[in-house]
């Protein structure tokens, strides 16, 4: 089963599924990581090198609650494994940063208050 922080490239940029899949069904919080610029309106949670080693050192990192999709675990796994959706060399979100994410997420501006309601 997926767990949080499980990593895919899927629309030229990292995803990770946010949060555990629910016991009643598959149903995952997925975010992405994208570069932070005037353009950006996620500048809630920067994300540096030493908490995800695919950020590139000096580049602003943050995750787009902005784009946050509910995505079905069972789907995302089959896609891994048949190679739909490729993983980064640099493996998954480290637990320590998605417990700085959750956290961030609770509040964040840009997330909606139905996709909360996964959190």
């Amino acid at each position: 089963m997926l767990s949080a922080g499980t990593t895919f490239i899927w629309d030229g940029h990292v995803w990770f599924n946010l949060t555990e899949p629910a016991k009643k069904d598959t149903q995952v919080l997925c975010v992405n990581l994208t570069t932070l610029d005037e353009d950006c309106p996620d500048d809630e949670c920067s994300i540096s090198q030493s908490e995800y080693n695919w950020v590139k050192a000096g580049h602003s990192t943050t995750v787009a609650f902005s784009r946050a999709k509910v995505w079905d675990a069972n789907k995302i796994e089959s896609a891994l494994a048949s190679g739909t959706l490729k993983k980064p060399w640099q493996g998954d979100i480290p637990k320590a940063t998605i417990a700085k994410i959750l956290k961030i997420a609770v509040n964040a501006r840009e997330l909606s208050k139905d996709l909360k309601a996964f959190l």
